[in-house]
């Protein structure tokens, strides 16, 4: 589709306007209008910790602290390191990585959803020796996820849970938990389905 500059008039505008967006296809948005998530079922008391730490922070433009009702809880020990996310409503996600509460660092990241879909998962922390989590996500429900690559650098298991979006939408959201080597040397890890598709996960 070709565009040019100039003065039309309004009858000409229109009749041009018309002829430029139907000759452009556009590209399916999953979800086309913004509407509240509800989950289903708030984070547990215990999820406290993390809602009291995120409300003592700056977060991107547009990301709204989190609520337990709000708030889930992929990962945690319950008192220094989580993953966690909360929508913004179905279109965007907010999550944290907490690698060390008091004295690392914490994330806080603003998503679109369909971003995460084909996105490779950004490491959160590069620090040498320092334990961190990938976050990404997977249109529709995904029932079993594995992450496998550098065994001695993984800490745990993926862990995933499936929001629905509204509209008939779910969306998967997975995070694992991953140590840097103390020599800072970049790892590899691919995460696979299980109808077989692997994506590079680090």
């Amino acid at each position: 589709m070709r565009r040019g500059s100039g003065v039309l008039g309004p009858t000409a505008a229109l009749i041009t306007l018309l002829t430029m967006l139907t000759a452009c296809e556009p590209y399916p948005d999953p979800f086309p209008t913004r509407h509240p998530v509800l989950l289903p079922e708030p984070a547990p008391p215990s999820a406290r910790w993390i809602v009291d730490l995120v409300a003592t922070l700056n977060l991107p433009p547009g990301c709204p602290k989190p609520t337990l009702p709000t708030l889930t809880v992929l990962d945690t020990d319950g008192e220094s390191r989580a993953v966690a996310f909360w929508p913004v409503d179905n279109l965007d996600i907010c999550y944290a990585v907490i690698n060390d509460a008091g004295r690392s660092p914490t994330t806080i990241w603003l998503d679109a959803v369909t971003d995460l879909f084909s996105r490779t998962p950004m490491p959160t922390d590069t620090t040498a020796g320092l334990d961190s989590y990938a976050f990404t996500a997977y249109p529709g429900q995904v029932d079993d996820i594995t992450v496998s690559g550098d065994p001695d650098a993984l800490v745990g298991p993926v862990r995933h849970r499936t929001l629905d979006l509204g509209a008939g939408q779910l969306a998967t959201f997975a995070a694992y938990h991953y140590r840097i080597p103390p020599t800072g040397r970049p790892l590899s890890f691919s995460l696979c389905t299980p109808d077989g598709t692997c994506r590079d996960a680090h």
